[in-house]
């Protein structure tokens, strides 16, 4: 391969691996959340905010990150994504109230907003049909897999030395991973000429958001990785509260419930790939896989622990169904809206799963009996299955909106 075929992979693979990077910032809080509560003695409700600000800034700025990717290519967004990710993370590692917290996750949240429509639009404007769906995969797949060092590893590291000096470093690794991007940077992955003005992609966008299709593909996105996104933040608090696992322990389920999601985001990117006249099936499957997981994991959550394992696996496997939605987006869209429109149905993603950390935390604080330990509130059963009543009914929406899936054929590249 010589130097400059290679330039598109490399500058994939250096946006895919911030992408990582910011699944781990994302879902780090999971693993902190009886310490985060002691240093700012907040509740489940207040504690589901300051890991919400993650979510509200990347939906506030997917569009608008969505419109600078179309207007000025991958390079320079992820570029300033790397500075907002390290910048944020400082903040929130050494943040002394609540206020500074949120501003933190906030910030890191908006670092991280455009990242992986940065890797769509790469992978789109560089690679034919087949590829672009794999590439859709594994990129998920490097998600994930940033999101479970953010899990086990970063829970473990905590119980060693802290939250705060963890954090710290966790920070700084943006700088190195941003500074990636130039090495395959050397060909831009669109000319400069096909840039188009902004009134051009509201114009585009316009057209997008008259398409039915669209907001039924997204509403199957938000409704089948909503769940599994949100999950981690409560996940590790279940298992030490309900079931009493030490923390290390405790974050290997929701760990695995991300690797699982890799597994599933890899496997349905292939098969899209291979099966493009089939993706509105791997739609279905994955959902319905959703709904099987969830429902057994609230209903009898004194299961066996090989059967928690499964049933994590199962979850994770199942919200691998966002890589078909991106890809079904990509099929209907213009191609120079490709960004624009992954940012519009990935804004409503993350409302999603903001919107589920706070109605879990609502519903926590709601059924708490008033118990602390440590200065950490201490949830009932009750309370905590309650709250995730919430996961096996966005996994039915989920089935229902693939049910109602028409795909549209894509054109191959040359």
């Amino acid at each position: 391969m010589t130097t400059r075929s290679a330039a598109p992979w490399l500058f994939w693979l250096a946006a895919a691996l911030l992408f990582g990077y910011g699944h781990l910032t994302r879902v780090a809080p999971g693993g902190m959340v009886d310490a985060l509560m002691r240093d700012f003695a907040v509740g489940a409700a207040m504690l589901g905010n300051i890991s919400a600000m993650y979510w509200y800034a990347y939906s506030i700025f997917q569009i608008p990150g969505g419109f600078l990717l179309d207007r000025f290519g991958p390079g320079r967004i992820i570029a300033v994504s790397a500075l907002l990710c390290t910048l944020g993370g400082l903040l929130f590692a050494y943040a002394p109230s609540v206020e500074v917290a949120n501003a933190g996750r906030f910030i890191t949240g908006a670092g991280g907003a455009a990242l992986y429509a940065c890797c769509v639009k790469i992978a789109h404007a560089s690679f034919d049909s087949r590829r672009f769906a794999l590439l859709g995969g594994i990129t998920i797949l490097i998600g994930m897999f940033g999101a479970a060092l953010g899990q086990a590893p970063v829970a473990a590291l905590i119980e060693i030395g802290g939250w705060r000096p963890v954090m710290f470093w966790v920070a700084l690794a943006a700088l190195p991973l941003g500074a990636l991007v130039f090495l395959g940077h050397r060909k831009p992955a669109e000319a400069p000429a096909e840039a188009i003005t902004s009134r051009a992609l509201f114009g585009l966008m316009r057209d997008v958001a008259r398409l039915k299709q669209y907001w039924v593909i997204t509403l199957f996105a938000m409704m089948i990785a909503g769940p599994a996104i949100s999950f981690p933040v409560w996940g590790i608090a279940f298992y030490m509260q309900v079931l009493g696992y030490p923390r290390p322990e405790a974050a290997i389920f929701t760990t695995l419930a991300l690797l699982g999601w890799a597994a599933g985001s890899l496997s349905a990117g292939w098969l899209s790939g291979r099966l493009p006249r089939r993706r509105k099936v791997i739609a279905i499957i994955q959902a319905a896989m959703g709904l099987l997981g969830w429902s057994l994991f609230v209903a009898f959550p004194g299961l066996p622990e090989a059967v928690h394992y499964i049933l994590m696996l199962l979850i994770g496997l199942s919200a691998g169904g966002i890589v078909v939605s991106f890809i079904l987006i990509a099929d209907i869209c213009p191609p120079r809206a490709v960004g624009t429109a992954t940012g519009i149905s990935n804004t409503v993603v993350m409302l999603m799963s903001a919107a589920i950390l706070l109605i879990m935390g609502f519903v926590l604080d709601l059924l708490w009996t008033g118990e602390i330990v440590d200065g950490v509130r201490i949830y009932s059963p009750f309370a905590f299955r309650t709250a995730y009543l919430i996961m096996p009914a966005s996994s039915l929406v989920a089935l229902m909106a693939a049910l109602w899936i028409h795909e549209a054929p894509r054109a191959k590249k040359d």
